[in-house]
């Protein structure tokens, strides 16, 4: 099984912490694919793309590496299994069990919350799976498909989905079965604590002015929604589940302190973390 993780300038330290996670577990063909080095996508930002109907302008921010997601099957040469995974997500134990949810009607294996197919973690046959990149970028940015069909799948024929275990892909936690990991809420991403957030939040007016009322009231409101900095992370486990594997990757010289210094300097790594990691 082979690994792509993508990433940008933003998370790039963290996809390389993300790919030492793996090959601790035992997955060493991994690859991080970074948007600056796929002009195809890159010359995209700026554009207008449809989020939700809306239109919305293709940034350059924490999560533009999100639309390389669909490259790696023909990266590959469209052959063998490929786990597609984003920058904030880490091995925490051998996911190589994924491969057994694969098979003849099975192309693509993900998770599924609320009812939609996540697409940062998804293993793919690549033998079988044959997404032409340049029309999904032409289509999307022509208008003609809404991102958050193309990220939730919905242009896969769902017969050819199988869902797997939330362990695969765990939301912000590490409970006894957990497998993957995933720091999907942005604002409490452990290594961006304190710093200012980078990101745009995609939310309707109603419900941040809501909360608005609610915080003005004295009343419990989503931080998350309306703070304008990067919180800390409210799991303990996880929280030192990512520090040791920072510390442990700049061990094994996986990142030097040249890199994080820069990174620091550059607002993708903030001061408090850099304080907890002792380097």
């Amino acid at each position: 099984m082979k690994v792509y993780i993508q990433s940008n300038s933003y998370q790039r330290l963290a996809a390389k912490v993300a790919a030492y996670s793996f090959n601790k577990q035992g997955v060493f063909d991994v690859n991080i694919i970074d948007i600056d080095d796929y002009p195809i996508l890159k010359k995209q930002i700026g554009r207008i793309y449809l989020r939700d109907g809306k239109k919305t302008i293709y940034k350059n921010d924490l999560q533009s590496f999100t639309l390389l997601r669909f490259f790696p099957p023909k990266l590959n040469s469209y052959k063998g299994k490929i786990l597609i995974v984003d920058p904030d997500v880490f091995s925490v134990k051998s996911p190589m069990s994924l491969i057994n949810f694969l098979n003849n009607n099975k192309f693509l294996v993900c998770t599924s919350y609320n009812g939609n197919f996540r697409s940062e973690v998804m293993l793919v046959d690549a033998d079988k799976i044959r997404w032409d990149y340049e029309k999904i970028l032409f289509d999307l940015f022509n208008l003609k498909i809404d991102y958050s069909d193309l990220i939730n799948l919905r242009f896969v024929d769902p017969n050819l989905i199988q869902t797997i275990p939330s362990k695969f892909n765990e939301h912000d936690d590490i409970i006894d079965n957990t497998i993957i990991l995933h720091t999907t809420n942005r604002i409490t991403q452990p290594w961006k604590e304190g710093l200012k957030i980078d990101f745009e939040t995609h939310t309707n007016w109603y419900y941040i002015l809501k909360n608005m009322i609610k915080r003005l009231m004295g009343r419990e409101y989503s931080k998350k929604i309306l703070s304008k900095y990067y919180l800390s992370h409210p799991k303990a486990k996880v929280n030192h589940f990512v520090l040791e594997l920072f510390k442990e990757s700049f061990k094994e010289g996986i990142f030097n302190k040249e890199e994080i210094t820069d990174a620091v300097n550059k607002k993708f790594i903030s001061k408090i973390f850099f304080k907890k990691l002792e380097i």
